[in-house]
């Protein structure tokens, strides 16, 4: 046996030894795999029940953070405190959800100043403030103002509430660190008896313009309030943990619970755990369920086929790279042009077997030139669905056409990129073909940019909710009289202010939505819904605002079946279509609106004869920031967040929205809307375009 032999021998032995290896990691992998599809609906539901609770106690620290800002630039009574809710509309919001109060720190000598100063108010309900119970501490901590639905926790004016050590350990960690603090779990029959109420309160510090603490704002939140509405628990069952006592249970299993997970949650330094439960068994196909072993088997068998196979295949290899010499060797030219373009380009035979590769893509894929030469992208790729590829090769060698679309592959290191390709087919004069040449790039850095982007609006904007939300409280002070009576010009351009600022927190809350979209945070609460009654809302509403300056009418079947939708969501739809309407119509011009089932869907219209569309920017018109020309003439104010918002809530609620629009002869819309709900649905990126 030569020396080349044994080499050949050498790799043979150590390349089988790495198939080996790889195959029983490959065997754990899919055994694990085949286990973790069995719970796969669970886990869904779990991310639903996570999500939900998460949401819940972050609105809450928004609410506390808004309101620390008010009173930051605010001293408060009893008048201002309940305007301050009128205004926010929380209970309009987020009924019976949160009961927030304010807190403050008053020393022992001067509790009897402070409880005559309560009662001096002017508010009846303080009458008989009183701070209770009496402790013999230096500094107690009563409820100084409350605002609450919750009849058992409206007792509790005057609490205070150094009596509870839990509620006290929360008080004294966000006096450290600043920052809003969940206490433990609190029992409301140590303070009320007769009330079997469990909850958490989310505390957070209040200084004055010195900086020197004044008290705290807290947010109760009950057990069950946790989890609020909107998730299907139909067949499953979910119990909410707080170290070892559990909180509440929700759902009914019809039977003993066959299988279940738990997940451990972190939210505002507190753990929680939840436990998912289901009645059903959940089995795979007699395929899946067998994989592993199905798998084994052709490992052992295709391990034999190696051994053969090495051989022959190192002793092809010098040959193959020889052959891929000379096929490229007419191409130096067009290498010199392309191995300095940050773009991966390769050129393959008409099979897919690459000849050329530039610098370009050995940097991106991770893999050496002569590990590309004489392979095939699938190399690198395979990551997309099999449809795509169909297409693709349909597409590039049989339609002989260019195809372009994002695609999805994997670097030698095993990292997931998106990709932009665009490969077209290289014919001679007969049409046949000669060779591929492929472009990808790398979109890695661009999605990670626009992320960036999004994550900017998104702390923009709740940075700007603060001080919007301060300016409308003063300004609906001043033209309520709190400031003394005003002339006729001051009330004049208070108006103007408030119209003002009434725009800029719209322009903050669609940047809000625009950002909670775009990283996947939007939340469809699906429900029957009386599309009529919704409607007829949104046409009050803006009847209201625009008088008899426009013609509006509706026709809406008096059996219209209910839809399963998220009513806010598509309040918000029908609010803008109709709003847009009215503000691109002239006046006196006339609005129909339409709807009615077709085909098992619920269809709308909603047509106007305003200034229309023009052709050239019709297809623009669903892109977030677009207006057209010549609504920019007409009402200079506008974000052009409006209907990329609409597209997004009608296709995420599981529907599909179009139009037909003239310039000068006004616009039609119209959009269909399943009768079941889209739980969870989200639109996804469109793929692969062939042009």
């Amino acid at each position: 046996m030569n020396n080349k032999e044994r080499w050949r021998l050498f790799l043979i032995v150590l390349t089988s030894l790495f198939l080996l290896g790889g195959s029983i990691y490959m065997w754990i992998f899919i055994n694990r795999s085949v286990e973790d599809r069995k719970h796969r609906d669970l886990n869904l539901t779990l991310d639903k029940v996570e999500d939900t609770i998460r949401e819940r106690l972050m609105t809450a620290t928004g609410i506390l953070y808004d309101l620390r800002g008010f009173l930051g630039v605010s001293e408060l009574s009893p008048e201002k405190w309940r305007k301050y809710f009128e205004v926010s509309s929380l209970e309009e919001n987020h009924p019976g959800s949160y009961s927030i109060a304010y807190v403050e720190m008053v020393r022992k000598e001067n509790i009897s100043v402070f409880e005559e100063l309560m009662r001096n108010s002017g508010d009846s309900k303080y009458l008989n403030y009183m701070v209770f119970p009496k402790t013999g501490e230096d500094i107690s901590y009563p409820i100084k103002y409350l605002h609450t639905t919750d009849p058992d926790v409206s007792v509790l004016l005057g609490f205070d509430f150094q009596y509870s050590d839990r509620t006290t350990a929360a008080f004294n960690q966000a006096t450290l660190t600043g920052e809003p603090t969940l206490s433990e779990l609190t029992h409301l029959d140590l303070i009320i008896p007769s009330s079997k109420k469990t909850g958490y309160e989310i505390v957070l510090p209040v200084y004055d313009r010195a900086a020197s603490q004044i008290g705290f704002l807290g947010a109760w939140i009950n057990s069950e309030g946790l989890m609020g509405t909107g998730v299907d628990m139909t067949g499953l069952r979910y119990s909410l943990f707080d170290g070892d006592e559990k909180i509440f249970t929700s759902g009914r299993l019809g039977g003993e619970p066959l299988t279940h997970i738990n997940r451990e949650v972190e939210l505002l330094g507190h753990n929680f755990r939840v436990v998912l439960e289901s009645d059903k068994m959940f089995k795979l196909s007699s395929f899946e369920e067998n994989l592993p072993t199905i798998f084994l088997a052709t490992i052992i068998v295709i391990l034999l086929l190696w051994v053969l196979s090495v051989y022959a295949i190192l002793s092809s290899r010098r040959r193959a790279v020889v052959l891929a010499d000379l096929a490229t060797r007419d191409l130096r030219k067009f290498k010199q042009a392309v191995d300095g373009v940050s773009d991966h380009v390769i050129i393959t035979d008409p099979e897919g077997v690459i000849m050329y590769a530039n610098k370009a893509a050995e940097e991106i894929t991770g893999y050496g030139l002569v590990e590309m030469i004489g392979k095939k992208p699938s190399l690198w790729g395979g990551q997309m669905p099999k449809e795509f590829y169909e297409n693709f090769w349909k597409t590039i060698k049989y339609d002989k056409r260019p195809f372009w679309g994002e695609i999805r592959n994997r670097r030698k290191s095993g990292e997931l990129y998106e990709a932009e390709m665009r490969v077209s087919p290289i014919l001679d004069d007969k049409e046949n073909l000669l060779f591929f040449v492929g472009i990808e790039r790398d979109l890695s850095k661009f999605r990670a940019i626009e992320k960036m982007k999004t994550e900017f609006i998104s702390l923009a904007s709740h940075q700007l909710r603060t001080p919007l939300s301060g300016v409308k409280w003063f300004v609906e002070m001043m033209l309520s009289g709190d400031a003394g009576k005003l002339t006729d010009l001051q009330t004049k351009y208070l108006s103007k202010i408030k119209e003002s600022n009434e725009r800029e927190i719209q322009l903050v809350n669609a940047l809000l939505n625009v950002s909670r979209i775009e990283s996947g945070r939007i939340i469809i609460l699906s429900k029957k819904t009386n599309l009529k009654n919704l409607v007829e809302s949104v046409v009050a509403d803006i009847k209201v605002n625009i008088g008899g300056e426009r013609n509006i009418e509706y026709d809406i079947g008096e059996n219209l079946p209910e839809v399963e939708v998220d009513p806010d969501l598509i309040k918000h739809v029908y609010n803008n279509l109709l709003s847009n309407a009215v503000m691109y119509s002239n006046p006196g011009g006339k609005i129909e609106i339409k709807v009615y089932p077709k085909d098992g869907r619920i269809l709308t219209e909603i047509k106007d004869n305003g200034i229309g569309i023009p052709k050239a920017e019709q297809p623009r018109v669903f892109e977030k920031f677009f207006r057209a020309s010549n609504a920019t003439k007409k009402v200079t104010e506008g974000t052009g967040l409006g209907l990329y918002l609409t597209k997004t809530i009608v296709e995420s609620s599981g529907g599909k929205i179009w139009f037909t629009s003239a310039v000068g002869r006004g616009t039609t819309f119209k959009f269909w809307l399943p009768l079941k709900a889209v739980k969870g649905k989200m639109v996804e990126p469109e793929g692969g375009k062939i042009i």
